[in-house]
């Protein structure tokens, strides 16, 4: 990438991952960057300025908006909602934009996920298929109708066509509390999603719960070897490396696997140790309360199954496992605990 500061558009920033990756841009690479955020609430907006940010208030439906930031970005990161397609195509029009007035080759970095992958398991049975981020051919055979995917279709035709050049992240269960200077101000949101959905409902059922019988697979990722696979892949584009893009630029995050039940059990064991269950062992949630707490989805029974070969061969280097994300459910617990009243 030519000298001078480069111009970041990120969507996402007071998110879970979107928040970590501004994060880190500003301790790793803020005399690099010129870095606009577009987000919802002007408090926060306000909050952000002192970091040397530029906010600018708008949602993703805004997309006049976002295409003409993305028109003047350098390098866009979508983090905020991987099944927004019209926030997505209004980022890629924005950045064909940029390409022809510039004649240069700007960069997406979208967050997809390894929901794209699941199956209707249902937490009745594993799975043997794995996909690998380097094989190009299993992820070509994903139908559109999965989670996702028809975002991911217009990222990959968008960097066929080759007015940018696009790299695919796809997170698996993200866990860990997020911490730094963006939580402490009240910017970040320090939670993921699958995890403290399971605790919410179990704590409200008095005991813990899953998806039929838990039997079904999912990777898994701390949130701080999430935000550095971002890094990971901006420094190939600030270095001008040729990594893999497009249809060669899934990168998986993943660094260990589990069962839904084994992180249903933990969160009893915590539940139990807490008064807040009677038992250790889960129990199925039944249809009444899939529509309570999951809006009647089973999608946490689905299996998901991937390896990250590819991130790993650019220089991933993930430091915690499957015994971490364990071992993060007593804190993540008594997080919310804190927050309840």
């Amino acid at each position: 990438m030519s000298p001078g500061k480069v111009s970041v558009l990120l969507l996402g920033a007071t998110g879970y991952i979107g928040g970590g990756v501004l994060a880190r841009l500003l301790v790793n690479a803020k005399p690099l960057f010129d870095i606009t955020v577009l987000l919802r609430d002007a408090v926060k907006a306000d909050k952000l300025k002192p970091f040397g940010v530029k906010p600018v208030l708008g949602n993703l439906d805004d997309t006049e908006k976002i295409r003409d930031l993305a028109s003047r970005a350098d390098i866009v990161f979508e983090c905020a909602d991987a099944d927004h397609i019209e926030s997505t195509k209004a980022v890629l029009a924005g950045l064909k934009d940029r390409h022809k007035a510039t004649g240069k080759v700007p960069t997406l970095i979208h967050t997809s996920g390894t929901g794209v992958l699941t199956d209707d398991a249902a937490g009745m049975h594993d799975t043997d298929v794995v996909y690998d981020d380097r094989d190009v051919e299993q992820p070509a055979k994903i139908p559109r109708t999965q989670p996702h995917r028809e975002i991911d279709l217009a990222v990959l035709a968008a960097d066929e066509e080759g007015y940018v050049k696009t790299y695919l992240v796809l997170p698996s269960t993200i866990y860990g509390l997020a911490t730094g200077p963006l939580v402490d101000a009240g910017i970040m949101n320090p939670q993921s999603q699958q995890i403290p959905a399971l605790i919410t409902a179990s704590i409200d059922r008095g005991r813990a719960g899953m998806v039929g019988e838990g039997k079904n697979i999912w990777p898994n990722v701390h949130i701080n070897d999430v935000v550095h696979l971002y890094e990971v892949l901006w420094n190939h584009v600030l270095a001008c490396k040729d990594i893999g893009h497009g249809k060669e630029g899934y990168y998986f995050a993943e660094n260990g696997e589990h069962k839904l039940y084994d992180v249903a059990r933990r969160i009893g064991a915590v539940l139990k140790d807490f008064g807040l269950a009677d038992t250790e062992e889960p129990s199925m949630f039944s249809q009444e309360e899939l529509d309570k707490y999951f809006a009647g989805s089973d999608s946490l029974g689905s299996n998901s199954r991937c390896r990250a070969e590819r991130s790993r061969a650019v220089g991933w280097k993930a430091k915690n496992k499957t015994e971490d994300m364990l071992a993060s459910i007593k804190p993540e617990i008594q997080y919310m605990l804190s927050r309840v009243g």
